[in-house]
């Protein structure tokens, strides 16, 4: 985007080529129904009708977005819930149309030290610049912990920030409209005053609009952090040095950008105490952390559930998914000696599922003999009165499932994907 454009942001927006793309990247997202009820599906037939008109009100500057609807996804074990807004479909393909303009404007002023939501840049670059730092010798790191920060953003504040780089008041006024546009609740609008819902399109590149300025800030005090959205990290070599620099960025976000830290969860610790966007630091080796290897076992024990009555085809088909997407974040981890006894976990577990599947000793016995287990053994575990995942570890029932015949079926091996990651 040429800063000559930037005073004509809108018909930008509203070119032709940038909403087709949005619309593009809309539907790749998927998602659900905002507060009208139009899903994916139905929309390119709601647009042939209605976008005239939004487009008309767009550039007439009376365009009044709907509500998001509110949605709660529970997070693992029961830690609470996370509150997502959920805009339409029209108002997430205007939202893409402006971050696309945006974006290549804002996004170049923006830290080498974010990561968060940004082009070409992951968790990964901030866990690994991280460990950079814990290689140079800062083996301390303060760890903040922002209160509820999407529920808290300052809309003045956010939209003081916002002008710096857009000139038109035009996309001003509409963001500011999307960000008062209110959440609804079973059948009521609440009034959003303050916040920044999370969801819609725009909401990571607003949220990296006011941390600017804290990133700023821990740069001209020559601080070396990584930041992920609100999730940052700042290590040093002193604990006692820690503990100021906690306490002056604490007073920094609250007059600042009149944020609140969570007292509770910030800490100031030793970096193989540091839990960092699912991943520890053990020495100068990354690590996924215990909570981040549980709530994958959590998972794969859903997926592999006994009385969970789908075929074979379609569970390896879902673990086949969940694995290679688990693998491609936490792949990250160096610790390789869990891995072969996660896999023989896996296994066992397969195993189970299909002696689950095989409830008669007669079906059992048969199928076992026909997979090449002796006759009387085969007879054995037909008539054994212990339980499928007992019978899954035993000699028989690995030498009829053995590893071989498992991967034929589907089976992906978590240490092959790990070295696939590691070495590709």
């Amino acid at each position: 985007m040429q800063p000559a454009l930037n005073s004509n942001l809108l018909e930008c927006v509203l070119a032709p080529e940038n909403l087709k793309a949005a619309w593009r990247q809309v539907k790749r997202n998927q998602g659900a129904a905002g507060v009208d009820g139009i899903t994916i599906e139905e929309y390119p037939q709601w647009a042939r009708t209605h976008w005239p008109r939004t487009r008309r009100a767009l550039e007439g500057g009376y365009y009044v977005p709907s509500p998001v609807r509110r949605v709660e996804v529970p997070k693992p074990y029961g830690r609470g819930v996370r509150l997502l807004g959920i805009p339409t479909v029209n108002d997430r393909v205007i939202q893409q149309a402006i971050a696309q303009v945006l974006t290549p404007i804002i996004d170049p002023t923006f830290s080498d030290s974010s990561y968060g939501f940004r082009p070409r840049r992951s968790a990964h670059g901030a866990v690994k610049q991280v460990k950079g730092f814990i290689e140079a010798g800062l083996r301390v790191a303060v760890d903040i912990d922002l209160s509820r920060f999407f529920d808290r953003v300052n809309h003045d504040i956010l939209l003081a920030r916002l002008a710096r780089h857009v000139r038109d008041s035009r996309i001003l006024r509409l963001i500011g409209r999307y960000l008062r546009a209110g959440v609804m609740i079973g059948d009521a609008t609440h009034l959003t005053p303050e916040g920044v819902p999370q969801g819609g399109p725009l909401s990571p590149l607003l949220a990296n609009v006011v941390l600017d300025d804290l990133d700023k800030y821990l740069e001209k005090r020559e601080l070396r952090f990584a930041r992920y959205c609100d999730d940052f990290v700042i290590c040093m070599k002193s604990t006692s040095r820690g503990y100021r620099v906690m306490d002056q960025v604490t007073r920094f976000l609250a007059r600042k950008l009149k944020l609140e830290v969570n007292q509770e969860k910030s800490r100031v610790v030793k970096t193989n105490q540091l839990h960092f966007l699912g991943f520890t630091f053990q020495g100068k080796q990354i690590r996924w952390s215990d909570q981040s290897l549980k709530d994958f076992k959590h998972r794969v024990r859903q997926l592999t559930k006994r009385s969970w009555g789908i075929s074979m085809r379609r569970r390896f088909d879902e673990l086949r998914v969940y694995i290679r997407g688990w693998i491609n974040y936490y792949g990250l981890s160096e610790f390789y000696r869990p891995l072969p006894r996660l896999d023989e976990w896996l296994r066992r577990r397969i195993r189970m599922c299909y002696l689950k599947q095989w409830p008669k000793p007669r079906t059992r016995i048969r199928n076992l003999i026909r997979l090449g287990v002796p006759h009387k053994t085969a007879i054995d575990i037909g008539l054994s009165s212990k339980g499928p995942y007992r019978l899954a570890k035993t000699y028989a029932t690995q030498l009829a499932f053995n590893n071989s015949w498992l991967k034929a079926q589907g089976l992906v091996s978590i240490r092959d994907l790990w070295v696939l990651f590691h070495y590709h």
